[in-house]
């Protein structure tokens, strides 16, 4: 109950009021590790409001700290993002975290995609391999959707077969989720759920490092786009970082907006803490 949402927990820790037997703080470290440099878990924690300013926090913290360093991290992240200028933020920022990484939720009306893509896609026509292919995510083999999420994005292996396979919150859609092949090789993909009646969130856009910049990522946006058009979609909404700078001009090109801003909080581990 303290830490809602904080998914696969490898270690988990609670502070217990002496006098009484209460719980009166938690925190967790997951088990799935960031893969971009530093490296490192997501961290959860909670301590109840009638505790705080104890000390407990930063108890807990160096608990979890300590389970980070046996593992070989160069630094710990909150395991959720937190919106800049909040509470939250400040309680990160107390416990000596700072933000890493910005990242802007956007919005963009897919009305603009045919009209600006479809004649971008048209001059790229003679640079697509013949053996090219866009499927949607129901064709497609899962393993290897899987293995190429996890090659370029990360994330929790179950977690994400979980999702395309098309079970429980959050599944990627069978249908507008679109993956690319090449030699029957998959090469890309769009996964997306649905948020509501005319959104859809885009929750990974991947293509393979040897495809990038080119017509693999103007193919995959319209075929998404076309698809989810057909099924009353109206907006895409999305997530960029900070060097996902492509994303946020293409996002400006095309009339999106940003509708929110969060930052990635890291706190980074000494030398000396860390035991290879």
């Amino acid at each position: 109950m303290l830490l809602p949402g904080l998914a696969d927990v490898c270690d988990g820790f609670v502070a217990i009021e002496r006098e009484t037997g209460l719980v009166v703080g938690a925190a967790g470290v997951t088990q799935s590790v960031r893969p971009q440099s530093p490296r490192g878990p997501g961290v959860g924690l909670h301590v109840i409001e009638p505790a705080r300013g104890k000390g407990i926090g930063r108890q807990l913290l160096s608990a979890i700290e300590s389970v980070a360093s046996a593992r070989a991290a160069e630094a710990i992240f909150a395991a959720h993002r937190v919106e800049l200028g909040t509470v939250a933020e400040s309680d990160w920022i107390r416990l000596g975290f700072s933000s890493h990484e910005t990242v802007e939720t956007q919005r963009l009306p897919l009305a603009q995609f045919e009209p600006r893509l479809g004649p971008l896609l048209g001059r790229m026509h003679d640079r697509i391999p013949a053996s090219a292919r866009i499927i949607p995510l129901y064709r497609a083999n899962l393993p290897g959707v899987l293995t190429l999420h996890l090659d370029c994005m990360g994330g929790d292996r179950g977690d994400v077969y979980r999702r395309l396979r098309g079970d429980g919150t959050g599944a990627f859609h069978p249908r507008y989720s679109k993956v690319l092949t090449v030699d029957g090789r998959i090469v890309g993909c769009i996964l997306a759920h649905r948020k509501d009646q005319e959104t859809a969130i885009v929750d990974a856009d991947i293509v393979a490092p040897a495809f990038r910049g080119g017509w693999a990522n103007v193919w995959l946006k319209l075929e998404a786009t076309r698809g989810a058009l057909r099924l009353g979609i109206k907006n895409f909404e999305y997530t960029s970082f900070d060097h996902y700078a492509d994303t946020r001009s293409f996002t400006r090109k095309l009339g999106g907006t940003t509708v929110k801003t969060t930052a990635l909080m890291i706190k980074r581990l000494l030398p000396n803490q860390v035991k290879s």
